[in-house]
Parts: C-alpha cells; sequence; structure tokens
C-alpha cells in the first residue's frame, strides 16, 4: 500500500479521510512529521487488517511463501524450485558446499580472479500496478519500469527486459532463468516496484506479486527466497533496486553509508550484490512527478546525471538527497553477504 488513496480504499472509508486529503507532497513542501506518523499509523493498521489471514498463516508456519531449492545439479525449468546458489552461502549463515563458503573466504578466492571489463549488462524490471480486490491497484510502476529501462538501455546500454503485472510464478521464473543466462563477467541488474510487506513481530520482508492472495502467503515472495535468487546469479556484478512499501529489510544485513576509494580493477575481482531500496522498513510513496514514485524519478535524474563509471553507493547519495528533500522516506543502500558479497565490491553502472 503506497497512496493515500490506496489506504482510502483499502478502508473502505467514505468519511472525513477520504473527503480531506492530505495535502499534495510537492506544493507547499512535504508534512510535517506528526502528519506522517499518524499516516504510517493509518497504514499500517489498514495492511495489517488487510492480510490478517495470511499472516496468521506465517505465524503458524514461517516458511509457508517459500519456494524449495533445486537439488543439487538441478536446474529449474520453470518456478518449481529455486536455482541452487552459485555464492556457496546460504541467506541464513554462511553454508558448507563445493568451494569456499565463508565470506573470508570468497574474498581470499576473488583476488586471484583477472579484472575484465564487464561483459553484458542485463535489467529484468517488474512493475505491478494491476492487483486484484481487495488488494488496491497502485499507479506508477509500470510507468517507471518503462523509463528506467530506456534510460539503462539507452544511457548505460543495458539489455533491459520488462515485465509488467507479474505473478510470483513469472517473477521466479524470470529470476531462474537470468542465474541461467548471466556469466561471471556480466553485470546484472534487478528492479522491482509493487506492493511490499514487512511483519511486524518477525521483521520478514515480502513482495507482494499481483496473484497475491490476502488469505494466504503461498503467492508472495520472501526476502529469504529473493537472496537466495541473488546467491544463484553467477555474475560478480549484481544489484537489485526495490521500490515498495518495507523494502528497506531487504538492505538490512549491511547497510552501507560509505564508501572507500573507487578502485575498479579490484571491484571487478569480488563478488557485488547490492540493494538500493525506496525506503527503510517503512510505507513508502506512489507518489511523485511527472507520473513516476518519488523514488524511481530521483532514480531516474540520478542516472540520466551520471558520469564515468556511476558507482551504485553515488547514485544511491543523489536519491537520496532528492527524496529526503521533499519526503520523509529514507532510500537505502546495503550489501546481501548472504548472497556472497564480498567486503570492497561496489556496483558500478557505468561503461568501462
Amino acid at each position: 500500500m503506497k497512496t493515500k488513496v490506496t489506504l482510502c480504499m483499502l478502508m473502505g472509508f467514505v468519511g472525513s479521510l477520504c473527503a480531506q486529503p492530505l495535502p499534495p507532497l510537492f506544493f507547499g513542501g512535504p508534512p510535517g512529521m506528526a502528519q506522517f506518523q499518524a499516516m504510517l499509523l493509518q497504514r499500517h493498521q489498514a495492511r495489517t487488517l488487510l492480510y490478517r489471514e495470511a499472516l496468521e498463516e506465517l505465524r503458524k508456519n514461517p516458511q509457508a511463501a517459500d519456494v524449495p531449492l533445486c537439488p543439487s545439479g538441478v536446474q529449474p525449468k520453470a518456478a518449481e524450485c529455486l536455482a541452487p546458489p552459485v555464492a556457496t552461502v546460504s541467506p541464513a549463515q554462511p553454508a558448507a558446499a563445493e568451494g569456499p563458503s565463508a565470506p573470508q573466504e570468497v574474498a581470499k578466492a576473488a583476488a586471484h580472479v583477472p579484472a575484465a571489463p564487464i561483459g553484458r549488462r542485463l535489467a529484468l524490471l517488474i512493475g505491478n500496478n494491476g492487483y486484484q480486490p481487495p488488494i488496491p491497484p497502485l499507479d506508477t510502476p509500470i510507468a517507471d519500469v518503462r523509463r528506467i529501462g530506456q534510460v539503462l538501455r539507452e544511457r548505460f546500454g543495458y539489455e533491459a527486459t520488462i515485465i509488467e503485472d507479474a505473478g510470483k510464478q513469472t517473477i521466479i521464473s524470470r529470476l531462474n532463468r537470468l542465474a541461467s543466462e548471466a556469466k561471471p563477467e556480466d553485470s546484472v541488474l534487478i528492479f522491482y516496484a509493487g506492493h511490499g510487506y514487512q511483519m511486524d513481530d518477525t521483521q520478514m520482508g515480502f513482495w507482494i506479486p499481483v496473484d497475491a492472495s490476502v488469505k494466504t502467503a503461498r503467492g508472495w515472495i520472501s526476502n529469504d527466497d529473493i537472496a537466495r535468487l541473488l546467491a544463484a546469479i553467477p555474475a560478480r556484478q549484481i544489484i537489485l533496486v526495490s521500490d515498495s512499501c518495507f523494502s528497506g529489510s531487504l538492505a538490512r544485513e549491511k547497510r552501507l553509508t560509505k564508501i572507500g576509494p573507487l578502485q575498479p580493477d579490484e571491484i571487478l575481482r569480488r563478488r557485488s550484490v547490492l540493494v538500493m531500496t525506496s525506503g527503510d522498513e517503512e510505507p513508502v510513496s506512489d507518489e511523485g512527478k511527472e507520473g513516476h514514485s518519488i523514488f524511481a524519478w530521483n532514480l531516474i535524474r540520478a542516472l540520466q546525471s551520471a558520469g564515468g563509471l556511476a558507482p551504485g553507493h553515488e547514485i544511491w547519495q543523489t536519491v537520496h538527497r532528492g527524496v529526503t528533500r521533499e519526503y520523509p522516506q529514507q532510500p537505502q543502500y546495503g550489501a546481501v553477504v548472504s548472497a556472497g558479497h564480498v567486503e570492497g565490491g561496489e556496483y558500478l553502472f557505468g561503461l568501462r
């Protein structure tokens, strides 16, 4: 749930809340913090009410939304299982598997990998507008992925694939395919715009695909599965950009507020798995400018004006300044160590 209109639809309000909408975000400045906190509480209550049956299922079975890992040596044909990890660490903790397991061992092995030019630049962009009642539709995700895909193609040379109004099987299947097609020298960007949710008690976050149900979590995609899908992509350059409510939990493993001196040759020897999110562990706005969410609008501008190698942290800083200047929403940037990120790694948008 990302807009005040959505809140009204979701809670069935026909009284004062919907009759007296919040002030426009870009006319007269951002809403005050007290007003914003009240809005967060209302959205939280509406979300909890809407998803109550699925949440009860998750409390009884925290793995209710998870997709099983494919057996070793088995590549998934579609979405019946998740592709096996190439970074030999699990989303929960380092696992004993073939090859190095702990991040320190991965780093040691990566030191012997030659710094090669980036191969293909692959982008998979998922934009979900068309949710079925009682989950309210969104206004901007499809416009966001179309425009960001265009910028990635024209500005940076990405092969951009756009998926609109995707259900869980489609998302899992396309990410599995990306894992099977990407090479170590490739650069991979994944962008998701749509509904999201985070449980209060377990702090587990989820993507909500368009075919998701409020009665069961089986159609949701958990953060654990997202991390496993990232771990299955063999590329050494990976970034996930998530524009959804409570997406900040994806960046929780290792939040990055500072990056050391940029040394491209060293970076390209390492496995870099980064996450940029539209907010912290909070609802985010579906409103913005020119038909885009506030996060997507600032991301588009940052990518259009980027020069040189355009490291991910630099793009995030630009986006963060733009978003927080006009709305009390905190974009995050972090590393997914459980998917094989190596200390000192960074994502490079720019051409080499």
